[in-house]
């Protein structure tokens, strides 16, 4: 009890030094495509809040062998977003890589009805989901479908409590894309509270959350597995919804990402 009330104080005292404001939190420019290689684009937006949190977010854009966009974790939609994706193709597939990552989906369905919306196991099942009206065509799977199989290779990641994430590597790019396995938020863009829990959490180190390492251990083996097979595509760069991607030395910093999980025991 002494240790909780230590903490309450803690975070009390942090609260009353000031308030960050959701620009300092987000990337700006915010809800535009920005391009990263050939064929990948990102979109920062946010803040969401996520638990009483304010957080970044961010959705990824792939460019398909067709032409089309694959919309990775789609975050708010607005008129001037729609028309910049439109500019590099036409909008085709929707990814909602988590089951924690759905909040936007209803408002890019209703803006693309013939889109493709590709979700991971169990998602359609939640109660939010349901009422949201939200339509899931596909559940993702351990391999790419032929949609974009030529292009981009893909793995799903599970835990306890029903926990999935899947990932993509887009090999053109040599770009692998993730939504919550890895975490790398700025705590000095975070409100004082916030930073504090994620830095606790191990969210702004550019490693998985201490909150994901937990169901992810309950199933150790086949995460081990999916991460591996993550591992060897050996990527360019690392791409995921919250915090700064990893650029240079992208490999060696995903596997440091994962010492965690793969060490021995």
């Amino acid at each position: 009890m002494l240790v909780a009330a230590g903490l309450t104080a803690l975070a009390l005292a942090v609260r009353r030094k000031g308030r960050v404001s959701d620009a300092q939190i987000t990337y700006p420019p915010l809800d535009q495509p920005k391009p990263l290689g050939d064929g990948v684009w990102i979109v920062d937006s946010g803040p969401i809040s996520a638990a009483g949190m304010k957080l970044p977010v961010r959705m990824t854009m792939l460019r398909l062998s067709d032409g089309s966009v694959l919309l990775h974790s789609p975050t708010r939609y607005t008129p001037r977003l729609a028309q910049a994706i439109e500019e590099i193709g036409p909008v085709r597939h929707l990814i909602a890589p988590t089951i924690a990552h759905s909040s936007f989906l209803a408002e890019w369905q209703l803006a693309y009805p013939t889109a493709k919306l590709w979700a991971v196991p169990g998602l359609r099942d939640r109660g939010l989901v349901r009422r949201s009206g939200v339509r899931i065509d596909a559940d993702l799977a351990h391999a790419a479908p032929a949609e974009w199989a030529d292009a981009v290779d893909q793995g799903l990641v599970r835990g306890g409590g029903g926990f999935c994430e899947a990932w993509f590597f887009h090999r053109p790019s040599r770009t692998l894309v993730l939504a919550d396995l890895i975490e790398n938020m700025d705590p000095a863009k975070l409100p004082p509270v916030t930073s504090l829990l994620m830095r606790a959490a191990a969210a702004t180190r550019g490693t998985t959350g201490f909150h994901v390492r937990a169901v992810l251990l309950s199933k150790k083996a086949e995460a081990r597995k999916s991460v591996s097979h993550m591992i060897a595509t050996e990527p360019r760069r690392v791409i995921f919804s919250h915090g700064e991607c990893f650029g240079e030395h992208a490999s060696e910093h995903l596997r440091r990402a994962f010492a965690w999980l793969m060490k021995s025991g």
